[in-house]
């Protein structure tokens, strides 16, 4: 994996009309992690099982749905990323009503310490999409 050489998420095209692509293993861990946690279960059409429940549980009220995002987000990283070490989980309310942001701290196989934060929305009536914190 020293080598490994990825497409750079979010997708783009560089200034010579080329896919934009990363060697950096800190971005293509913490797409990875984005990908697993961002993706709900079912969603993908080929890959059902792909994904976490998360989504679903910011319906459940701010106290439940915390509690729900570091259970899947433990469950994925037992399950698709198991090469990476879930170090924690932090989730707390977002500046607007009906948003949660996650941190999660994980270290990766060369042992360098890592965060990834992603906001989920919840917007009534549209599936809630989720996005990165910058």
């Amino acid at each position: 994996m020293a080598d490994e050489k990825t497409i750079s998420l979010p997708f783009s095209i560089d200034t010579f009309g080329m896919v934009g692509t990363t060697t950096q293993q800190s971005k293509i861990w913490a797409d990875k992690v984005r990908s697993v946690i961002g993706t709900s279960v079912r969603e993908r059409v080929m890959r059902p099982t792909f994904g976490t429940l998360i989504p679903y549980a910011l319906f459940d009220g701010e106290e439940t749905a915390v509690m729900e995002v570091q259970d899947e987000v433990t469950s994925a990283f037992a399950k698709r990323l198991n090469l990476l070490t879930l170090i924690e989980v932090e989730s707390e309310p977002g500046t607007t009503t009906g948003a949660l942001n996650v941190t999660i701290t994980y270290s990766l196989p060369n042992e360098e310490v890592q965060k990834t934060s992603i906001g989920f929305i919840d917007i009534k009536g549209i599936f809630p999409p989720y996005e990165e914190k910058l």
